[in-house]
């Protein structure tokens, strides 16, 4: 049997989704499955140990290209290749995560012998669809949205898992880029992850500083600050703003050393973002602080992680922008450190 599941982006929304990968291994265990992807979850799912192969659309990339005479010929020519392997790959199942009208088109061109997803779907996918399955609430968490999804194509949830695990090599490249930073490997750290794609999710470099400065005095955590290569300025301000050292590692984890780093760290803050989910995926506690968006659609799935809300009247507004943000504003840098030392607390009780 062969299974393809479709579910581009973004970085959470993939993570959220890969709960379904064991929970089809389990109803079709000599299944080979197939996910198709965008590029800036492609290493996430390239990780998965239940995934057989992974097929890329790299839409930003040829949409750039596009524009370019000189790159027409060698983006159609991908874009025609991820057609030619869809159309070859015979599946006898594929499940459309996305219900957008990008993985609708990818699904009317797959060649597959049923085609499942969620009926009356935003920009009118379900019509490539050969099995439409009741929609549920968006206030149903998103993991469960789409484990309900695959429970309709005969895959019982069971007990629920990401199936993650770190990639080889990863670990060691870690200790390799602790050590040239000088930081003490076998001190325990919390991972702070300040950025969002959306300004308004933003908590701002001020209180992140000052939450990371009571981490190190009260908790004796070393603290290390991820984020990509256009976070750096966000993160060399925190850093700037500090009373003691942290770890900037902003722009210099990939994804495979980012999953290595979370899984080994105490804790990791975060605002709603796909490191967030990554965290929470790889089975370390989160603290998440959450404003325009709302945690029981997108948080941190699991019972080990804490949610800071400010409780603004108008949150969650789902904004991208925002003139006052006071429902990021409002959340008090020793609110968050109080939900780290429970969480830590917790685990030191769950070890006992």
């Amino acid at each position: 049997m062969k299974i393809l599941v479709i579910k581009m982006s973004a970085l959470g929304d993939v993570i959220q989704a890969l709960p379904v990968i064991p929970a089809l291994k389990r109803a079709f265990p000599h299944a080979r499955i197939h996910w198709l992807v965008e590029e800036v979850a492609e290493p996430v799912v390239r990780s998965h140990p239940g995934i057989d192969g992974v097929l890329v659309s790299r839409r930003g990339k040829w949409g750039r290209d596009l524009r370019d005479p000189r790159r027409w010929r060698k983006a159609l020519g991908e874009v025609g290749a991820l057609v030619g392997d869809l159309r070859r790959g015979g599946y006898d199942l594929a499940v459309d995560l996305q219900g957008l009208l990008k993985s609708g088109i990818w699904m009317a061109l797959a060649s597959a012998r049923r085609k499942v997803g969620y009926d009356g779907t935003r920009e009118g996918s379900d019509v490539f669809l050969t099995d439409r399955v009741p929609r549920v609430s968006l206030d149903v968490h998103a993991v469960e949205r789409y484990l309900l999804l695959v429970e309709a194509v005969g895959a019982g949830t069971g007990e629920l898992s990401f199936g993650l695990s770190v990639p080889a090599g990863a670990r060691s490249h870690l200790r390799e880029l602790l050590v040239e930073q000088g930081w003490d490997s076998c001190v325990p750290y919390a991972v702070l992850v300040p950025a969002a794609r959306w300004e308004s999710k933003q908590w701002g470099a001020a209180p992140f500083a000052a939450l990371a400065d009571r981490l190190v005095d009260d908790l004796g955590l070393h603290v290390a600050i991820t984020g990509v290569q256009t976070d750096r300025p966000l993160v060399e301000d925190i850093v700037r703003r500090m009373n003691h050292p942290a770890l900037d590692l902003a722009g210099r984890t990939d994804m495979p050393t980012l999953m290595a780093l979370q899984e080994e760290a105490q804790v990791v803050v975060s605002t709603d973002s796909g490191p967030m989910h990554l965290a929470a995926a790889m089975g370390t506690p989160v603290v998440a602080l959450f404003g325009p968006t709302a945690p029981w659609r997108t948080g941190p799935y699991g019972r080990r992680h804490r949610v800071i809300r400010a409780g603004v009247a108008c949150s969650p507004c789902f904004r991208r922008e925002c003139p006052h943000r006071r429902c990021m504003e409002r959340i008090r840098p020793e609110q968050v450190a109080e939900a780290v030392a429970d969480l830590m607390h917790d685990a030191q009780g769950a070890g006992g």
